[in-house]
């Protein structure tokens, strides 16, 4: 009679490259799920399982710690959640033609690991038979929700999808995973995801709506990623800095300023996710207006600010003239450089709990 309990691998990729590494770390195993997800948990957020990898040949990040379930006479192991870049994926080995279709206990332990555990992304693989052989053909990186059977393993995963101000998907997060909620200063949160339904979840403690979410961040100039962000994520950004130092160029004109600017004059004091199609000139009258977002912390947008955007992880900074807006993108490693020394000292400013 066959025996079956689960496997988990500490991190793949020091048996894949045994030279870099002191040693290759041992298959572990499992009888109840219990004791595999109490270990899972140990290891998942280790710094190795976020780190950036990247295999040329498969195009496809390396896998580091893996689980799946063991199979014992007739011997057989199937790799079920390999955590890639920090981010969880399904392995559908359990569906190949090399799977033992006729033992339905895998499936079922299978989609316990996925219920317990939790997978966010899949990269199929399609079987062929052609001239005697077995021909693969691997699919593009796709959302779980995507694929065509996530039914089989998934159906109990829940997912919150955050959108931007103007209604546009920015990400999804499944239920108990994390978003960083950032401020201008530069203090962040970290806070617990659940879902409720398709338009309302918990983040945090709060219940909300989701679009009010995003309403609500956008006007008091708060920035949402998730804590372990994904291929085709929108994690375009929009940033105003003012000057909160004593100078002449405050309020001038850049033909004026342009020698004397200062990326230390300046300190941010808006950042929110950048919604679509939102140009410059939006932005200026937007930010002028009565109404405006983050009225009681800022000024309204003049002369000699600011305005950084990040679009596509490309990013520009560009000073509000007179008339139009000058390019000084070249501000940017000086401004990034000032806004991690001005969080280190936050931190360490913080008292004791």
């Amino acid at each position: 009679m066959a025996e079956y309990r689960y496997y988990l691998i500490p991190d793949a990729m020091t048996r894949a490259f045994p030279e870099q590494f002191e040693k290759q770390t041992p298959t572990e195993f499992f009888d109840n799920i219990a004791d595999l997800e109490k270990r899972y948990h140990q290891l998942r957020e280790l710094p190795y399982n976020n780190e950036r990898t990247w295999n040329e040949r498969a195009r496809f990040p390396y896998a580091r710690l893996v689980v799946g379930v063991d199979r014992q006479n007739p011997n057989g192991a199937v790799a079920i959640i390999q955590v890639r870049n920090g981010i969880n994926y399904l392995c559908d080995d359990y569906r190949g033609p090399y799977a033992d279709r006729s033992d339905t206990r895998i499936p079922q332990m299978a989609e316990k690991l996925v219920e317990v555990i939790g997978v966010d992304r899949v990269r199929p693989h399609i079987y062929t038979q052609r001239d005697g052989y077995t021909w693969v053909q691997v699919e593009k990186d796709m959302h779980i929700t995507e694929w065509l059977y996530a039914h089989e393993l998934c159906s109990g995963l829940h997912f919150t999808r955050f959108l931007n101000r103007d209604g546009r998907e920015l990400f999804q997060v499944r239920d108990g995973q994390r978003v960083i909620e950032t401020n201008a200063n530069g203090t962040k949160r970290l806070r617990a995801v659940k879902n409720i339904d398709v338009t309302h979840a918990y983040v945090g403690h709060f219940g909300c709506h989701i679009q009010q979410y995003a309403d609500a961040n956008f006007k008091s100039g708060c920035y949402v990623t998730p804590e372990h962000p994904q291929p085709g994520d929108n994690l375009d950004k929009l940033q105003i800095y003012q000057i909160t130092a004593d100078t002449d160029y405050r309020f001038m004109r850049y033909s004026y300023a342009q020698d004397r600017i200062r990326a230390a004059d300046y300190s941010s004091v808006y950042l929110a996710n950048l919604p679509r199609d939102y140009d410059l000139e939006k932005c200026f009258r937007e930010f002028n207006a009565p109404n405006r977002p983050c009225s009681r912390h800022m000024r309204s947008l003049s002369v000699s600010d600011i305005v950084v955007i990040e679009h596509g992880g490309k990013e520009q900074a560009l000073y509000v003239d007179s008339v139009g807006f000058q390019d000084v993108s070249h501000l940017l490693p000086e401004l990034h450089e000032l806004a991690a020394q001005r969080q280190k000292e936050q931190v360490q400013e913080e008292p004791e709990r």
